[in-house]
């Protein structure tokens, strides 16, 4: 490859590419995560003021468990955020950004987020019926953005190549 083309010269471009690509996951993971809580905040705004025989909707155990499930994936998508966050920042306790193990780590973060993302914004079109898909209450844009997510740096079969090679040592990938 000619000098000119080269981001950060000979062997390098490769190492920092991937650490780039380790932020970048953090930030989509990021990303997708203020998407669920938005679509949370929402969820519980207009199950407050809906009524199902004279009660808030979210007073309803059927509703309510769906509620209860996506705080539960909100509660674990932002510990493993953070944790992933916690990791880029200490490469003395848990290895480089470019290491093979701390980019897995982040597609497989980036993967499981957005996926939790997108089946939270399905429930919340199933709550919320017409207004799941009314352009008034953003739930549909956040299914969108986060699907948007999933494609850059590579998609999502890109993501799972790189879990695949380092977490169970697939060379050919």
């Amino acid at each position: 490859m000619p000098k000119h083309y080269r981001a950060w010269g000979e062997n390098l471009d490769a190492k920092y590419f991937r650490e780039v690509i380790a932020t970048g996951c953090l930030g989509s993971a990021a990303m997708a995560l203020g998407a669920m809580e938005n679509t949370y905040e929402i969820l519980y705004k207009k199950c407050s003021e809906l009524r199902y025989r004279g009660k808030p909707l979210k007073e309803n155990t059927a509703v309510a468990a769906v509620l209860a499930d996506i705080a539960a994936e909100i509660e674990v998508s932002r510990a493993a955020v953070y944790t992933y966050a916690r990791m880029l920042d200490r490469p003395d306790m848990y290895g480089e950004r470019y290491s093979a193990e701390i980019v897995a780590r982040g597609r497989a973060l980036k993967l499981k987020v957005c996926d939790a993302c997108c089946d939270v914004a399905g429930k919340a079109v199933d709550l919320l019926s017409h207004y799941g898909i009314d352009r008034n209450f953003d739930v549909e844009k956040h299914w969108r953005d986060v699907k948007i997510i999933q494609l850059w740096m590579g998609g999502r079969q890109l993501c799972q190549m790189d879990v695949a090679r380092h977490f169970y040592d697939c060379k050919q990938l």
